[in-house]
């Protein structure tokens, strides 16, 4: 899981003034996704995050590595967070555990599709450095209890379908809008956009997510939030990914970090998925 994801920038102009003011911060984390997807073997992904932002005023500017520890090759890392399949067809997405609710909820995505030649089910797992992801972001509206925010994001194609890549270039945007109402609630919308790279033998569709998210915060530290994200398909014919899920965060005065949890309802999702994230100033 990025945090770099899961922390939409419009959430980062609502944030506790010391938070906001860290101009260098280490994100990280740690998630579990399982699912059997379109296949008959289930396949179960741990992902491991690492990353720095760096965010003068209202820019920010982010870039994270990966690292997939996995039973088979039938899934594969692809931009905003979704997972491809592999061999015979099939993808996670959409519920995977990026992208997310502006008011914190710390999941979502774009959904996907593929049927990529290669690969299959492993007896072991196996680990592999996925591609790096890069992100530029701007807060447009930082004030009061409403907060805007817009960001561009890329995959760099460093592996290839030897691994868990796919060997192309991934790239996409994000509007995230975050508002709180009283004290306590937030409320956020966010949409992306992404535009993945074909393989030889398969043109994707550009897939379209939206999450929407509602959360409380509790003595201006502790937040929960619920949250749903549904998104359009890569290939037609597909199932379109649509999860639901809960997150808690703990805000501290130069880190928080954040404990998730998705439930898949489609073939393009993983059944469950579990992480943790962080930020913790520099």
């Amino acid at each position: 899981m990025n945090l770099g994801r899961w922390l939409p920038l419009a959430l980062l102009g609502l944030l506790p003034g010391t938070l906001r003011a860290q101009r260098v911060a280490y994100e990280g984390g740690l998630s579990l996704a399982t699912g059997n997807y379109f296949y008959t073997t289930r396949t179960t992904s741990w992902t491991i995050s690492s990353g720095i932002a760096y965010t003068p005023g209202r820019l920010i500017f982010r870039a994270a590595l990966p690292l997939y520890v996995q039973n088979s090759s039938l899934i594969r890392g692809a931009g905003g967070g979704m997972m491809l399949g592999g061999a015979g067809g099939g993808s996670a997405g959409g519920g995977g555990m990026m992208g997310g609710g502006a008011t914190g909820g710390m999941m979502g995505g774009g959904g996907t599709g593929s049927m990529m030649g290669g690969g299959g089910a492993m007896p072991n797992f196996r680990a592999a450095l996925g591609d790096p992801t890069v992100q530029a972001g701007w807060r447009i509206v930082n004030r009061g209890q409403t907060a805007l925010a817009v960001s561009a994001g890329a995959k760099v194609p460093t592996t290839d379908t030897a691994d868990y890549g796919t060997g192309k270039w991934d790239v996409g945007g994000t509007l995230s809008l975050a508002r709180q109402a009283g004290a306590a609630m937030v409320f956020g919308l966010d949409l992306s956009y992404w535009h993945l790279g074909d393989l030889p033998a398969l043109a994707f569709r550009d897939p379209v997510a939206a999450t929407v998210s509602a959360g409380k915060i509790f003595a201006n530290t502790w937040g929960a939030s619920l949250l749903v994200t549904a998104g359009t398909s890569a290939l037609p014919g597909y199932d379109a990914p649509i999860s639901i899920g809960a997150a808690v965060t703990r805000l501290g005065k130069d880190r928080l970090w954040g404990l998730s949890t998705m439930i898949g309802f489609t073939e393009t999702v993983p059944d469950f998925s579990i992480g943790a994230s962080w930020r913790i100033g520099l």
